[in-house]
């Protein structure tokens, strides 16, 4: 099963990348930045006149071949044919940085806090969900001044493994590697695949912060990482609002940030955007819908036309606020969608995008990963599951393959056993009426009174990450007074 689009032609893709071309060459990239960054960036040849970083025509000429080679070497490798059918296996996550929960029991909006994180944890490692993209809450009861690092330790002392959260502030990078190599046993360990993110954010348009060239370049220092830029721009405001004309400035704004990255580190960072628009009705930007999914999608095919690779559609977010008929109906069409396009690991637990944060929800969206899981799942054809002997022994007694060891082998292997969705028969179902939020709703209430912390952490070692949590706190709190 995949879902193939190939939203624009050979000829529109040629138009939107000679537009593309045309910008870069006319807008500066905005750089907060320092000699540090600067001073790689004119031994390439750029032109920096003060914040603003200009790319002349050799530095563009040479990074657009550059481009086209690396796209030869991927065609060279792997050829034009479609992408190769991803496996029959689907994976789950957890992800999203939500200020907001939405209370178990109340179903309501109410400001995220450590305790629902510490609760979060639990719940995860007693569902077994291997890996986390996000913390999914940054607590509000953190101060924000290292409310990153907090809730990275946070995730540490509550977790059966570390869980990635973002570096938002260049002075906490340090706190993150020392409770990383707490947890690895050394610095040394803690290398270049440490997990918490340093992400070099781009303010589009053709805007970089100093806070995040001080993190990147920090990372970069310290623990050997390339810049990794990425950016989040909301088309309606920060790009036009047409497909096209967001495509055009992102990717023009991508080739001058793949001049910035083969400047410092050698190394081109390909067409990286994951737009956003920005909804009229609600005056504020939405990650979620078609039209996002749209815009989405054409950065990847910005990306294979330039870098070589696939496009695909991605990205079905859920709008909805809270748990219920909206988020049910988006989150199930999107990860239908999603496995359709390709993808093998699928999202947990967040509602409005990534930005609130639901225990109740992560079940329904594990229940949903599971039927997917299973829909999938190899169909094995060999002697014992044919099961002549069986066939023969029983067809002749009438429907009563329930009473035969074979269907107790396998009934476990080749029938789905769902958590909350009810297949119960009418009458059945009116001796105990239930839906499947009501379900999945005491399921995480049981899971939020019975689940344990599974960090494999000794005292020291919490004791070591505790004291991290109080230096981080002091250190904000006497920057804030400063």
């Amino acid at each position: 099963m995949r879902l193939e689009a190939e939203l624009l032609s050979p000829k529109e893709t040629q138009q939107i990348a000679d537009a593309a071309i045309r910008l870069w060459g006319e807008l500066p990239l905005r750089i907060q930045g320092s000699d540090e960054l600067f001073d790689p960036l004119r031994d390439f040849g750029c032109r920096i006149d003060g914040e603003r970083v200009h790319f002349p025509r050799p530095v563009r000429d040479g990074v657009v071949d550059r481009i086209a080679a690396q796209k030869r070497a991927w065609l060279d490798a792997y050829g034009e044919g479609p992408p190769p059918w991803p496996g029959s296996d689907i994976d789950v996550f957890t992800h999203g940085q939500a200020l907001l929960v939405c209370d178990l029991e109340t179903n309501a909006l109410r400001p995220a806090t450590q305790a629902d994180l510490e609760e979060w944890c639990r719940v995860v490692d007693a569902l077994g969900v291997p890996s986390r993209s996000h913390p999914t809450f940054i607590p509000t009861d953190f101060p924000s001044a290292c409310a990153d690092f907090l809730t990275f330790a946070t995730i540490l002392l509550n977790s059966r493994r570390p869980g990635r959260v973002s570096v938002y502030s260049a002075k906490m990078l340090p706190y993150f590697i020392e409770a990383l190599a707490v947890v690895r046993g050394s610095r040394e360990a803690v290398g270049a695949d440490a997990e918490f993110a340093t992400v070099l954010w781009v303010n589009s348009p053709f805007m970089i912060t100093r806070e995040n060239v001080d993190i990147a370049l920090a990372a970069r220092r310290l623990l050997g990482r390339p810049l990794a830029p990425s950016t989040m721009p909301v088309a309606g405001a920060a790009t036009p609002v047409t497909v096209a004309g967001q495509a055009a400035q992102t990717t023009a704004e991508a080739l001058a940030l793949n001049a910035l990255t083969l400047a410092v580190d050698d190394r081109t960072c390909g067409i990286m955007h994951n737009p956003l628009v920005m909804d009229m009705r609600a005056a504020g930007h939405r990650q979620a819908g078609p039209d996002v999914v749209l815009h989405r999608a054409v950065t990847h095919e910005m990306h294979r036309h330039f870098f070589g690779g696939h496009a695909r559609l991605f990205g079905f977010n859920a709008g909805a606020q809270v748990v219920g008929p909206q988020a049910l109906l988006e989150k199930g069409v999107g990860m239908a969608l999603d496995v359709m396009a390709g993808a093998r690991s699928l999202g947990l637990g967040c509602l409005a995008a990534s930005d609130v944060g639901s225990p109740v929800q992560l079940l329904l969206d594990y229940e949903i990963a599971m039927a997917l899981r299973n829909l999938l799942r190899e169909v094995i054809v060999d002697d014992d599951r044919i099961g002549e002997p069986t066939i023969l022994s029983t067809v002749p007694t009438g429907a009563r393959f329930l009473e035969t060891s074979h269907t107790a082998q396998y009934y476990r292997d080749e029938l789905w056993l769902p958590m909350f969705l009810d297949f119960r028969n009418p009458l059945g179902w009116q001796r105990d009426p239930s839906d499947i939020i009501d379900r999945a709703r005491a399921r995480a209430r049981e899971l939020a009174r019975t689940a344990e912390n599974q960090c494999p952490l000794s005292e020291a070692q919490q004791a070591r990450i505790a004291s991290l949590m109080a230096e981080a706190r002091a250190e904000s709190a006497d920057s804030f007074t400063r």
